[in-house]
């Protein structure tokens, strides 16, 4: 199944999904999830994600402060806030694949609502290569761009209804 899946416009996704995803969950690194065609399972791996944890390092300089307490929940001089992450997110680009990123947003926030009824959280961060319609997209889906570094750190406040 996994070698029905390509993501010839990110080779890092794809090569994470067929090479690195298993370890990660064995290891308790991340968890992998796998969205399948429901209408049609042996169409394949409509998308994917993973989701793990990561502790962000506030660039103070860059933040304002009520952005800082708006994260971490108490303290707007914060240095770290801890977010759920968003670590790979892809769409199989075979044809007629019929998911989109509001869809896949949708099955992260399920399994996010769980998780966050466990642990708590309140913030779901995923980084992404500077390219601005990426950028764009993310935000278009409620992200908002939190620092740059090597990669763009996009957050979203993760309240479920």
């Amino acid at each position: 199944m996994l070698t029905s899946f390509s993501c010839p416009q990110n080779s890092d996704v794809e090569s994470f999904l067929k090479n690195k995803a298993l370890r990660f969950d064995l290891t308790h690194n991340a968890r992998t999830y796998l969205i399948l065609n429901e209408d049609d399972v042996d169409w394949g791996i409509c998308a994917y994600f993973s989701i793990s944890f990561k502790e962000i390092e506030i660039q103070q300089s860059c933040i304002s402060k009520s952005t800082i307490k708006k994260l971490d929940g108490i303290s707007k001089s914060a240095l770290r806030i801890r977010a759920f992450l968003l670590g790979q997110i892809a769409k199989n680009s075979k044809a007629n694949n019929p998911i989109c990123l509001h869809d896949i947003l949708e099955v992260i926030y399920a399994v996010l609502k769980d998780v966050q009824h466990t642990i708590g959280g309140r913030v779901l961060l995923l980084e992404c290569e500077d390219n601005i319609k990426l950028v764009q997209l993310y935000e278009k889906h409620g992200f908002s761009i939190l620092q740059k570094d090597d990669y763009v750190q996009m957050y979203q406040l993760f309240e479920p209804e």
